[in-house]
């Protein structure tokens, strides 16, 4: 038979909820109410098989990657203006909140307000809020099982250790973001404690970061959840048959302003056998900005997506 303690960490532990797409780090340090320094991120390519790709999954059976927004009919497309110099050229720092970070790496699968796709895409509140020991304590006593502030703390601190492990190494279906920084993490988490109202939260912090950064932060975060990083592009009738193109070949296909238009208001797709415009398959991500977009294409033009796992280099 268990321990009153042995099973109230039973208890605890139970009242997890699995991650699906968010990113961390190894630690989280405490930074309150400034802007961390530079950190001087090291930027690499995205490289190896999507998420869905490793996981076996068709797009059409997954909630990952999805917004609910979808492009214009062939009919109804309108071409992108011509005025997006300011977006092509800035390539000043930025200073990123826990919430852009969020928005880049998260919200594709987790929604902008946290709550995911269940049963596939669990919400995220559960997992923040069992790091509070304020809530535990509070939970536990509404349920009859009242537990010492000591012993909430202890149970609070083991879920933040599994849920930063968690965001590290990923999860049977979350992809690992070990890649983020201490400081983009500490922000990230910042942001997650005000989403899942976790009351015992430090102040919002921010993260300076160079532009390709935050292109890194989107295409690794959001493009790579459906898209390979490299591989041949299809033909048109595997498009419509289903196939995704690979991120290597976005910059070779579109030029900056077709790409900011296709990823945020959409835009028809030549597929099929003999070849004709369809409306395309891909989420639109309106809540993106341009700059956010115009990121991405100048991290993938410096740092072309890799090889990985045997798939082939884009072919033009």
């Amino acid at each position: 038979m268990l321990s009153r303690k042995g099973s109230l960490v039973a208890f605890a532990a139970a009242c997890l909820v699995s991650l699906a797409a968010m990113s961390g780090a190894e630690t989280h340090k405490r930074i309150s109410g400034r802007t961390s320094p530079p950190q001087k991120p090291i930027v690499t390519p995205v490289e190896g098989p999507s998420n869905l790709h490793r996981l076996g999954i068709n797009f059409q059976a997954s909630g990952m990657g999805r917004t609910g927004v979808w492009g214009p009919t062939p009919e109804s497309y309108e071409p992108p203006p011509t005025d997006f110099t300011e977006a092509e050229t800035n390539t000043r720092p930025v200073v990123l909140s826990g919430a852009d970070i969020y928005r880049l790496s998260c919200q594709g699968c987790h929604q902008a307000d946290g709550n995911g796709s269940p049963p596939e895409i669990p919400a995220i509140t559960g997992p923040l809020q069992a790091t509070s020991a304020t809530l535990m304590e509070r939970r536990m006593q509404e349920r009859g099982r009242p537990i010492t502030p000591a012993f909430a703390r202890e149970l609070a601190a083991g879920s933040k250790k599994d849920l930063l492990d968690r965001l590290k190494k990923g999860g049977q279906k979350m992809p690992a973001f070990g890649y983020l920084t201490e400081s983009e993490v500490h922000a990230l988490i910042g942001y997650l404690d005000v989403l899942a109202a976790v009351p015992d939260k430090g102040k919002p912090a921010t993260v300076i970061e160079p532009r390709e950064r935050v292109g890194e932060l989107l295409v690794k975060g959001t493009c790579h959840i459906c898209h390979d990083a490299a591989g041949t592009w299809p033909r048109p009738e595997e498009l419509l048959g289903g196939s995704l193109p690979p991120i290597a070949g976005f910059t070779t296909k579109k030029t900056m302003p077709d790409f900011i238009w296709k990823v945020r208001h959409g835009a028809p797709v030549i597929m099929g056998s003999p070849p004709a415009p369809f409306r395309g398959r891909m989420p639109v991500f309106d809540y993106l900005s341009d700059a956010d977009v115009a990121s991405a294409h100048l991290y993938l033009m410096k740092y072309p997506p890799r090889n990985a796992g045997g798939l082939e280099e884009p072919r033009g």
